[in-house]
């Protein structure tokens, strides 16, 4: 039997905070050991309890999530983190790739999109448990974001982040995705989806099927190769 993976919630609005809490113990294989309302507390607590995984919030009073995440990496902790924050633009999210986070979900968000995330890093965590090497088709499935270029090597009006961002859903998605629903999870528009969608399958990264309906056109979904 697996052990559990042991999560630190880290949000300073603590109806949010039980929100996190109930959504990580429903996926397998995760148990909350701790939450902290504030970035003092959270660094107290994962010295005491040695969480695997954090889920961080940015914004929060004396010591925000950044400044967290930063004291983390200079002490080297051995611990992920997940950020959780309404913060969306590209200067922040940047910075919090620069710091190694393994994931970043803007709030609002579905539990799908979270339990997705979970999953795929619980399924990759048991696999560093069990093997002493991996493969590069292995190691491309977990770090997705890896296979999405820059912004200068991109097309006009295209963007890396956005790009990461569809990438990433993909990814972690057990079935393929319409135009529509990438937008909505991504929060874009359904032509902006369908722009970037249709430059992946190009670049060939990502495979294009038809869903045929009873009545209609046929839908086009995407999903990895």
């Amino acid at each position: 039997m697996m052990k559990k993976i042991k999560v630190l919630i880290v949000d300073d609005d603590p109806m949010v905070a039980d929100i996190n809490k109930k959504f990580t113990e429903a996926v397998d294989g995760f148990s909350v050991v701790g939450i902290a309302g504030n970035g003092n507390k959270a660094i107290e607590l994962v010295t005491k309890l040695q969480p695997d995984l954090i889920i961080l919030d940015i914004y929060m009073p004396e010591v925000d999530g950044m400044e967290v995440l930063g004291l983390l990496r200079k002490e080297d902790a051995d611990v992920d983190v997940i950020l959780i924050t309404a913060a969306n633009d590209s200067e922040m999210i940047s910075r919090v790739m620069r710091y190694g986070a393994i994931d970043y979900i803007i709030k609002p968000f579905k539990f799908d999109r979270y339990r997705n995330t979970l999953e795929a890093y619980r399924d990759f965590n048991n696999k560093m448990n069990r093997q002493s090497s991996f493969s590069q088709a292995e190691l491309d499935k977990f770090f997705s974001a890896k296979m999405a270029k820059t912004n200068e090597h991109l097309p006009k009006n295209m963007h890396g982040v956005t790009l990461d961002s569809i990438v990433n859903l993909l990814s972690a998605a057990s079935e393929a995705l319409s135009a529509d629903e990438v937008a909505s999870e991504v929060g874009i528009s359904r032509v902006t989806a369908r722009r970037y969608l249709d430059y992946l399958v190009l670049e060939g990264k990502l495979q294009m099927v038809l869903e045929y309906m009873p009545v209609g056109r046929p839908i086009h979904r995407f999903k990895m190769k």
